[in-house]
């Protein structure tokens, strides 16, 4: 594989939070934002916890951060070198993304130069590890002052209530309780290469070990840290865990190998390889990198947040996103994290039965906002309005109820893939009928109709609230329905006991002929003649106005463009895919013939406002033999986290972070548009239909416990190498 090295030259100070989400680092259980070590909460620095939720008050509830064991301060002659305070000659951020490393490097005005290395280890979790090198200009006096920073960044905080801080036997400790009564814990020891005299103190929320020495002109001094995190989920005595784990970390540069070999690892199956367009091969890696990072590999029951692990946005909350955009990367390459990601939605069950008994509903309606347990951590209220600052209510909890179908849909897809129908004898197939009780509790039928419907819901597009027969809604309720009766059907037949025990728990046998009924008679969305499906009842009755058009009535740019006063509400214009993610995700619901008119029809109509839209696009323009038309969509998702501009704000709730889907999205561009994998035959084939600049495209899948290559083109040969 190429090097991957994604580099800023410069300092510039309102790049801060941009730099946080790119140079991210982090190996599942933690994500680090790639900040400078000089910075703190203001600059949005932050060690981003998995799984692990806060709330304060009536305030959201959203993950920790744990107190950050990268800060870093640097005096010459008692001068503080930092950024911005101190000016510099030079400055480099790079984030080595093959090797999962973050570097700084910067000469400060006089000379002297500070170069850090960071860290977190990829197989050992919970450790993280750093190396500051400071070279002298002129030389001097040398003070590097090394700490536990407590003081952190929250959104909807302050989280933790009480934090202690410390020094053990060299050890810097820092113990913090949450609201509620959860304890985060780290710990780290640090070392100087050269002597120095060592004071330990506490300035506020931060704990440090300030080591002060001299330097001769061109000399140089290198500080490593090793640091440990875990809480009370991870173990009764974090604290001393922390603490014993970085004593028995060994030196920073055996952990740097062991971290570097694990990447390499990873790499053989994950890198992927374009011949004739380095932008596009580096993109998707990239991609890939980031992804890698959030994998829960640690774990047998975790998911992975919408905003991956880059901070406290969207709450950090399991979304549709990953069942559906970032499901294909991790079977194709970590099979078991996908597996860990099915079974978080099959632990989750009880939190979707609860929050369907809270709308008088029977089944499972899963979270919109999953957060452990499956409690939901969508509010009512997710928007404010940007004239009034008033909250505006939102109906994404209550009306999203495709987030069931896309749990389905997702556990289906880890069937399909890793040919393990246990999965169904294991919770799975519980899941399916509750899923299946839960849309047929929400059926209507008008008295003089047959047909059944689903009305007042919100589809892929959340710009048109409260809509009837959401045409992808209902395709994937109806999958549910036929899912639960093929799932039952085969347990009867090949495991009678299993069976029989899922009867005895939930007596549902004698509703299998109703779900038969709604799967037929559930409206269908027909295509009219021109072979466009209407997204929704009277979606073609409302104003058909440009994406441009509807911009230009904004009063100020941070609107909600959705809801009901948003500029795209009365129209036709859309947040995003949603049709074509319904022709994508439903191949068998439609004819092949009717998606190059909907392609047609909604790309021109769909202002792209989520990062999930243009990837289903750019599968669509594959599908239909137009693979250069694919081309731009495909890296947008591929670049999302590269390319600067994106929303950041939903109203006057900031969303910045990474956008794993995105990158989950421009992989299954790859996979199954560009590549035209098919598993129809039963195992992987690919009919390519490459953009006329590629020359070739490979990359390996994990299919059923076997690495499987990929090619076409120049890189079709076993041999081809990049």
């Amino acid at each position: 594989m190429k090097e991957l090295l994604i580099c800023a030259d410069g300092f510039h100070a309102e790049q801060a939070p941009a730099l946080g989400n790119r140079m991210l680092t982090g190996n599942g259980y933690l994500g680090v934002r790639g900040t400078l070590e000089e910075h703190g909460k203001a600059e949005l620095a932050a060690v981003n916890l998995a799984g692990l939720y806060d709330r304060l008050g009536d305030c959201w509830r959203e993950p920790l951060n744990a107190p950050h064991p990268f800060s870093l301060r640097l005096y010459e002659n008692g001068n503080l070198l930092a950024l911005p305070h101190a000016p510099a000659e030079a400055h480099t951020q790079t984030l080595d993304a093959r090797r999962g490393l973050h570097r700084r490097e910067t000469r400060f005005a006089g000379g002297t130069a500070l170069a850090v290395e960071r860290f977190a280890h990829m197989a050992q979790v919970h450790l993280l590890a750093l190396s500051a090198t400071v070279r002298a200009g002129a030389g001097g006096a040398y003070v590097l002052d090394y700490g536990i920073d407590g003081d952190v960044w929250d959104i909807h905080g302050p989280h933790y209530q009480a934090m202690a801080l410390d020094t053990q036997n060299g050890l810097l400790t820092a113990l913090a309780t949450t609201n509620e009564g959860d304890a985060v814990a780290v710990c780290a020891l640090p070392a100087l290469t050269v002597p120095a005299a060592r004071h330990d103190g506490t300035d506020g929320r931060r704990r440090f070990a300030r080591f002060a020495f001299t330097l001769a002109a061109g000399e140089s001094a290198t500080l490593t840290a090793l640091a440990a995190v875990y809480t009370s989920r991870d173990t009764a005595q974090p604290l001393a865990e922390a603490a014993r784990a970085v004593l028995a970390a060994g030196g920073y540069d055996t952990l740097r190998a062991t971290h570097i070999a694990c990447w390499a690892v990873l790499w053989q199956t994950a890198a992927m390889h374009i011949d004739g367009d380095d932008e596009a091969e580096a993109a998707l890696n990239y991609s890939a990198y980031h992804l890698l990072c959030i994998a829960p590999r640690h774990s047998e029951s975790l998911s992975v947040p919408a905003r991956g692990l880059s901070g406290q946005t969207y709450k950090g909350a399991v979304f549709w996103d990953t069942e559906m955009f970032m499901l294909d990367f991790y079977l194709a390459t970590l099979p078991e994290v996908a597996k860990t990601i099915a079974r978080y939605r099959i632990d989750t069950l009880d939190g979707a039965r609860d929050k369907a008994r809270q709308y008088g509903l029977r089944g499972a309606f899963y979270a919109w906002e999953s957060q452990a347990g499956g409690y939901d951590a969508c509010s009512d209220y997710n928007v404010t309005d940007v004239f009034t600052g008033r909250p505006v209510r939102t109906y994404f909890r209550d009306k999203q109820i495709h987030i069931t179908a896309d749990v389905v849909y997702g556990l289906w897809k880890v069937v399909r893939w890793t040919g393990d129908d246990s999965l169904w004898l294991s919770g799975g197939a519980e899941v399916l009928v509750e899923a299946a009780r839960f849309y047929h509790s929400l059926l209507v039928k008008r008295v003089e109709s047959d047909v059944c419907e689903l009305r007042d819901v919100i589809g892929p597009d959340e710009y048109h609230e409260r809509v009837n027969n959401n045409a992808y809604t209902n395709e994937m309720a109806r999958f549910v329905f036929r899912q639960a009766l093929a799932v039952t059907a085969w347990m009867a037949a090949r495991h009678p006991d299993a069976y029989a025990a899922l009867e005895a728990k939930l007596h549902f046998t004698h509703e299998l002929p109703a779900f038969q009924t709604a799967a037929d008679a559930l409206k269908r969305q027909e295509p009219r003649a021109d072979g466009v499906i209407q997204q929704f009842d009277g979606y073609f009755s409302l104003e058909d106005a440009t994406v441009d058009a509807v911009r230009a009535r904004l009063k100020d740019p941070r609107e909600y463009w959705g809801g009901g006063n948003g500029v795209a509400s009365d129209t036709q214009v859309i947040k995003q895919a949603d049709v074509i993610t319904l022709l994508y995700m439903r191949k068998d619901a439609y004819p092949p013939a009717t998606l190059r008119a909907n392609y047609n029809y909604y790309l021109p109509r769909t202002e792209h406002g989520s990062s999930l839209s243009a990837c289903m696009y750019a599968l669509a323009a594959c599908n239909v033999g137009q693979p250069d038309e694919a081309y731009p969509l495909f890296l947008k998702s591929a670049k999302a986290d590269l390319a600067d501009g994106g929303k950041e704000w939903a109203g006057l709730v900031y969303i910045g972070g990474t956008h794993p889907a995105a990158a989950g999205g421009a992989y299954m561009a790859l996979l199954w548009g560009f590549l035209g994998l098919s598993l129809d035959s039963g195992a992987p084939s690919i009919a390519p239909r490459l953009p006329a600049r590629w020359r070739g495209a490979a990359c390996t899948v994990n299919w059923r416990g076997q690495a499987v290559r990929l090619a076409c083109g120049s890189l079709a040969a076993p041999d081809a190498q990049r």
